[in-house]
């Protein structure tokens, strides 16, 4: 007779103050909260226990209650290898990277210029003892500027990969330092674009603002081009750490922009901060405050990478707590790297399609530098390919598949056993780079900072959401996408990922 227990990978998130329980699978989440009842329940497979002997442990038919947990594989037929249905997740989607139809957007650093000179800007991270400036940054001016020739071959080859895939949109994303040193050629690419038949392009752009003029501005509203731009709390906060070449505050001048946008009627969604050490007191609700005043509706917030480190883990995830708290009663969307774990948690299941950390480390996002070669995003330094054999980025060995396969979650044997294995998936790619960079000694600290961080933030917004939701008796379907297709698989599949 079959016998079932827990699985070693269920996790359980408690809250005192509702008294419910947030359960989820370390590896494929399916997240659920349960009350005491769907609790004891649970705890009857500590040991491994066939149906009858369930049967008979209840007062009522527990077929459906066990049939939940099993979809979930909170619990799973004794001796099932549930690493090995990841290895089997893990082959299809490389054979699906291999295609290239997981791509679906792209990105062009058309600028690795700057006119600021913020010292946390990721671009310009010094390395090692010596806080010397990566090479990458070292060029002269002009090496620094994508040329439109270059650009051109990068979106011809990505708008033929996307019509290989009957796909008819296309992504691109105008990035690096900052791309309005080189407008000349993100408009040039904009009309070439435009010239083209049979796609859809949507365009975004991170850019200081600094530089955007009247006439920038209703060409960026004329190709409906996303903005995004940064702005680091009020002026005090602002100022302290975003900052010109010569050391001048920016928040004046990033408001005068942010004017300019409301006047032609192409108003910000919202902007994205970054708090280091140096802003970290300054920083507060009068952010969302102002961002409320002016019709926003998102900020996305975030922690210096691994400048933080000083700040007890818990005081930054209880600010976090307090400020989203805040922005989500007056309306405002509140998110950032931070919340990464808990939404992938709460999204599809590993079971049912692939994730990691982000985009990039999934193999959906294709990044150009400069000269033509390839990266994961645009805030890393790693290159996977060149533009000139871009076939070959998609082929068994290249550059790309390496880090994408290595970086799909659940295959890490750093991250074995970790709560949030399946979400985290290893972290963002370049907080493993800088980490690389920074003193050897301080290397192991602050990584492993950031995954204490990570598990206890996901924790307590699994708390904020037991107290937001109407609970059922046993277990939820609050996350129904989550289902799947159960431990029936689970033989299968073992065998099939060998």
């Amino acid at each position: 007779m079959k016998t079932y227990k827990i699985s070693s990978y269920l996790r359980l998130v408690t809250d005192s103050e509702t008294g419910l329980v947030w359960a989820y699978h370390s590896l494929f989440g399916n997240p659920v909260i349960i009350n005491n009842e769907g609790l004891r329940f649970l705890n009857l497979f500590r040991d491994p226990i066939d149906e009858l002997s369930i049967a008979q442990a209840c007062d009522e038919n527990p077929q459906e209650a066990m049939r939940d947990f099993l979809m979930s594989y909170f619990i799973v037929e004794s001796g099932c290898d549930e690493k090995a249905i990841v290895r089997h997740q893990h082959h299809l989607h490389m054979i699906n990277v291999e295609t290239g139809v997981v791509a679906d957007r792209m990105g062009l650093a058309i600028s690795d210029a700057c006119n600021f000179g913020c010292a946390h800007c990721i671009h310009f991270q010094p390395e090692g003892e010596k806080h010397v400036r990566l090479q990458i940054y070292q060029k002269p001016h002009r090496e620094l500027l994508m040329t439109f020739e270059t650009a051109q071959r990068c979106v011809d080859h990505v708008v033929a990969l996307m019509r290989k895939n009957n796909s008819n949109l296309c992504r691109i994303h105008f990035g690096n330092a900052e791309p309005l040193i080189n407008w000349g050629v993100i408009k040039q690419v904009l009309e070439y674009c435009d010239s083209l038949d049979g796609l859809k392009f949507e365009y975004s752009i991170n850019t200081n603002l600094s530089l955007l003029t009247l006439e920038i501005a209703n060409i960026l509203k004329k190709y409906r081009v996303g903005i995004a731009t940064s702005l680091d709390g009020l002026e005090k906060a602002n100022d302290a750490i975003r900052v010109d070449m010569g050391g001048k505050g920016t928040f004046q001048l990033i408001k005068s922009k942010m004017d300019l946008l409301d006047g032609i009627a192409y108003p910000l969604d919202g902007f994205s901060i970054t708090v280091t050490s140096k802003n970290f007191e300054l920083v507060d609700t009068d952010i969302i405050d102002f961002a409320v005043e002016r019709g926003m509706k998102s900020i996305a917030f975030d922690y210096d990478l691994i400048g933080l480190s000083s700040i007890p883990v818990g005081v930054r995830v209880e600010k976090l707590i307090r400020l989203k708290r805040y922005a989500n009663q007056l309306g405002l969307e509140f998110f950032g790297t931070w919340d990464t774990v808990f939404r992938n948690l709460t999204s599809v299941s590993l079971l049912r399609h692939a994730h990691a950390f982000c985009a990039a480390v999934q193999g959906k996002s294709l990044e150009f530098n400069v000269d033509g070669s390839m990266k994961l995003c645009g805030h890393t330094t790693t290159d996977v390919g060149r533009i000139d054999r871009f076939a070959e980025n998609f082929k068994s060995g290249s550059g790309l598949l390496k880090i994408v396969s290595d970086r799909f979650p659940g295959t890490d044997d750093y991250c074995t056993g970790c709560e949030i294995e399946g979400a985290c998936g290893g972290q963002c790619h370049v907080t493993r780079e800088v980490v690389q960079r920074s003193v050897p000694s301080e290397r192991e600290q602050l990584f492993s900072d950031m995954c204490d961080f990570y598990r206890a933030i996901t924790r307590e917004l699994a708390r904020e959401e037991m107290r937001m939701v109407d609970v059922p008796q046993k277990g939820g379907d609050e996350y129904g996408e989550n289902q799947n297709q159960g431990n029936q698989d689970c033989d299968a599949k073992a065998s099939d990922g060998e």
